[in-house]
């Protein structure tokens, strides 16, 4: 079997790379766009350029496609055009594995069981490009394949596989460090997804024939605050610096307050013990 990961250079894609390349006998390809290739054998691909992904994807026709690309605010240009491509070309025989976000959910409203309505933001909104198109994204392959897992997550934190930390603890590190104090919001709520428990359920759903939407993550839902107080302490630092953030905001930038995810489901195909 022949498993494409694109994005495989990314915060998610490379732990999923390393993993199955590590423990897999079958054939593991990945992609990435920005130098420097945060891992060894990967090719070199903008997805978004129609020939050069069409020819990538002809020579290797995977069986399973995992999608773990993010772009933020050029999300919209990566699902019109990168996606699509993809789409195009897969088979039903070919399992597409997708990594969505719990901000389908922008009316905060939360929390969400995976057959809850998602909703999109107004298009002048600050986040709008990147929660409008994961939206989109999964309209599109939710009406075009049925071989599919789309695999909703909240802010992935931790240290991946090779050693990269998300950007929210690494501020967190960075600030405490030196002593000084670091705010974050106690009126966001999320369910926080360890990086390596996000790729782990993906090799499953790799190996498995599960398909669908599932939520990942613990069944616990924390604040940015209550959650990076708790960090603080696991990494050893001071807790008495982080400290809660102002919850002032403009419409226009406005942050869903609770996106958090109901994950019973998964449990029910995953042995994942989240932490």
């Amino acid at each position: 079997m022949k498993i494409c990961i694109f994005g495989a250079s990314g915060y998610v894609g490379s732990s999923v790379y390393v993993r199955l390349r590590s423990g897999s006998a079958d054939e593991i390809v990945g992609t990435y766009l920005d130098d420097p290739a945060m891992s060894e054998g990967l090719y070199k691909l903008d997805v978004n350029e129609p020939e050069s992904f069409s020819n990538f994807y002809k020579e290797e026709n995977p069986d399973v496609v995992i999608w773990t690309v993010m772009s933020g605010p050029n999300e919209h240009k990566l699902t019109d055009q990168g996606l699509m491509h993809l789409i195009t070309h897969l088979t039903p025989e070919t399992k597409l594995i997708y990594i969505s976000s719990d901000f389908v959910f922008s009316d905060g409203k939360g929390p969400y069981h995976e057959d809850d309505p998602t909703s999109t933001l107004p298009d002048d909104h600050t986040f709008s490009n990147y929660a409008n198109a994961k939206v989109k994204a999964e309209h599109f392959i939710e009406n075009e394949l049925s071989n599919f897992v789309i695999l909703r997550a909240g802010p992935i934190y931790g240290e991946n596989r090779i050693g990269k930390l998300d950007e929210r603890t690494d501020r967190l590190s960075y600030h405490l460090r030196s002593d000084r104090k670091v705010d974050f919001r106690d009126d966001l709520t999320r369910s926080f997804v360890h990086v390596e428990d996000l790729a782990t359920v993906i090799e499953e759903m790799v190996y498995n024939d599960v398909t669908g939407i599932y939520h990942v993550g613990p069944e616990e839902k924390q604040s940015f605050y209550v959650f990076m107080k708790s960090m603080a302490k696991q990494l050893g630092y001071n807790d008495e610096l982080v400290i809660k953030g102002s919850e002032e905001e403009k419409v226009d930038t406005e942050i869903p307050k609770d996106t958090s995810l109901i994950t019973k489901k998964i449990s029910e195909v995953s042995k994942v013990k989240f932490r």
